[in-house]
C-alpha cells in the first residue's frame, strides 16, 4: 500500500513526532511504501521527498510582515495546496494519514486529496478539532468554554500564548475551518486514548468516524530492566499544563526523595530559579535527553511521575516507563488513568493536589519490593496490549476498511 504521512515537523521534536516516525518505520518494515509530507527545516531528517515539503515558517518571529504572512497561512495555504497537488500528480497514494499539520500546513491540502479520491485518516495527538489552542487548558486550568463552537472565548481568555491578536487568528481559523467542513472531510479519526474518543463524540462527531488505536512501544529498546537506583523522574516538556509547579511543591514536602527532571520548554528558567530560591536540593535538571541516555535514566528510576493538569492523551512517557518496569505516579486526568492501574502498576492522584502527589511519592519510596512488583506488572501489560505488532494489525485493518475494494463489498 502507498501511504502519505503528513506532519508539520520532520524531526524528533517531541512525543508526537516520535509516534509519527515510529509508525512510519513500522509500516515500512511490513512492506508498505510511505511518502512523508512536511515543512522544510534545517533540523529535518533526510528524505527523498523533501522537494514536496512546504517552506519554513516561524510563528515566534517578531517581524510584523512575517506575522501577517503567518496568520494567512494558518487559515489557508495556497503553497501547501499546490505542493500537495504536485505530489499527487507524481506519486501514487492510497491513503493519506495526518498527524499534527495545522498552522504550518493547514487543511488546505484536503482539497487535492479529496479530488484524487484519497481517503483521509487523522491521528488525534491533541484536541485541535474542538479547541482553538489545542489543549483545552488556559490560565492554569482545564477549559471547555469553546464547546458548541463558542470559539470566541479563545479571544476572551487570550488562550493563544496570552495574546489577543494570536487568539483572534486561531478563532477565525476555527470558525472558517468548521464552516467549510474540513474536519467532517476526515474519513476516520484515530483516537489514541478512549478519553479523546469520548470527548470527540461528546462534541458531536459520530462514533463511526473515530477508531481507538493506542500508541505502541518498542519493547526491545525499552526492555524490562528491573532496576531501581533510588530516584524519581519526570520526562517531558517543561510547560505550564504539565503540572510542574505542583511537582515542585510536592518535592518541597518530600525532600528525602531525589527527583530528576528531564526535558526543556518555556518554564525551564522559572523552574530552575524557583528550585534555587526554595533550596530544593532533591531536584536535578538533566536537560533534553534522547536515545540510550534517556532509556537508561528511565530504566534506573524508582518511579516516574506525570503531574499533568490538562487532558493528556496517551503519553509515551507513561508507556515507556511501564515497559522498562518503572511504576508511574500519574494525575487522574485525560487518558492517563487508562494506562495506569492504581495499586497494580502505578498510582493516581487528583490533578493539582500537591499533598496527594507528595503522599503517593512517599508511599512508593517506602517500599522497594512494591515498586519492583508494580514494575513487573506494568511491563507485562505493555507486552500484551501495546506492542508494535498489535498496533500494526489495527492500522492495517483500518486502512483496509477505507480502500475502494472494501467499500464496494460493503454496498
Amino acid at each position: 500500500m502507498n501511504l502519505l504521512f503528513v506532519n508539520k515537523f520532520f524531526w524528533r521534536k517531541g512525543g508526537s513526532e516520535a509516534v509519527y516516525f515510529d509508525e512510519m518505520a513500522l509500516l515500512q518494515s511490513h512492506g508498505h511504501r510511505v511518502v512523508p509530507f512536511s515543512m522544510q527545516d534545517p533540523r529535518n531528517l533526510p528524505s527523498d521527498y523533501s522537494r514536496y515539503f512546504v517552506s519554513h515558517i516561524d510563528y515566534d518571529r517578531p517581524d510584523p510582515i512575517q506575522k501577517l504572512r503567518a496568520a494567512g497561512r494558518i487559515i489557508y495555504s495556497l503553497e501547501a495546496r499546490r505542493r500537495m497537488a504536485r505530489l499527487l500528480r507524481e506519486q501514487a497514494i492510497d491513503i493519506a494519514h495526518f498527524h499534527i499539520f495545522q498552522h504550518q500546513i493547514s487543511p488546505s491540502v484536503f482539497g487535492p486529496l479529496r479530488h484524487a479520491g484519497v481517503p483521509l485518516v487523522l491521528t488525534l495527538h491533541d484536541l485541535k478539532p474542538l479547541c482553538p489552542n489545542y489543549l483545552m487548558y488556559t490560565q492554569g486550568r482545564v477549559c471547555e468554554a469553546c464547546k458548541d463552537q463558542r470559539f470566541y472565548n479563545c479571544v476572551r481568555y487570550r488562550c493563544t500564548k496570552g495574546s489577543r491578536a494570536g487568539s483572534l487568528v486561531n478563532t477565525v481559523e476555527m470558525y472558517l475551518h468548521h464552516a467549510l467542513g474540513y474536519y467532517r472531510q476526515v474519513d476516520r479519526y484515530i483516537a489514541v486514548s478512549r478519553f479523546y474518543r469520548n470527548k470527540m463524540i461528546e462534541y458531536g462527531f459520530p462514533e463511526s468516524q473515530i477508531t481507538y488505536i493506542p500508541n505502541f512501544v518498542d519493547t526491545q529498546r525499552f526492555a524490562f530492566a528491573g532496576k531501581d537506583a533510588g530516584y524519581g523522574v519526570y520526562i517531558g516538556r517543561l510547560s505550564a499544563e504539565k503540572g510542574l509547579k505542583t511537582l515542585l511543591d510536592a518535592c518541597e514536602r518530600a525532600p528525602e526523595i531525589p527527583i530528576k527532571i528531564v526535558g526543556t520548554g518555556p518554564m525551564e528558567q522559572y523552574l530552575k530559579a524557583e528550585t534555587e530560591r526554595r533550596r530544593l536540593a532533591n531536584i536535578t535538571f538533566c536537560g533534553y535527553k534522547t536515545g540510550n541516555e534517556l532509556t537508561e535514566l528511565l530504566s534506573a528510576a524508582s518511579f516516574s511521575v506525570l503531574p499533568s493538569e490538562w487532558y493528556e492523551n496517551c503519553p509515551m512517557s507513561v508507556l515507556e516507563s511501564l515497559s522498562v518496569g518503572t511504576p508511574v505516579i500519574g494525575a487522574d486526568s485525560g487518558g492517563i488513568p487508562e494506562l495506569i492501574e492504581h495499586g497494580e502498576d502505578g498510582l493516581h492522584f487528583p490533578p493539582g493536589d500537591t499533598e496527594a502527589l507528595a503522599e503517593r511519592m512517599r508511599h512508593l519510596w517506602a517500599s522497594r519490593e512494591q515498586r519492583l512488583a508494580m514494575g513487573r506488572a506494568g511491563a507485562e501489560k505493555i507486552r500484551t496490549d501495546f506492542t508494535a505488532e498489535r498496533h500494526y494489525e489495527q492500522l492495517r485493518m483500518l486502512y483496509a476498511s477505507l480502500t475502494p475494494e472494501h467499500r464496494k463489498q460493503g454496498t
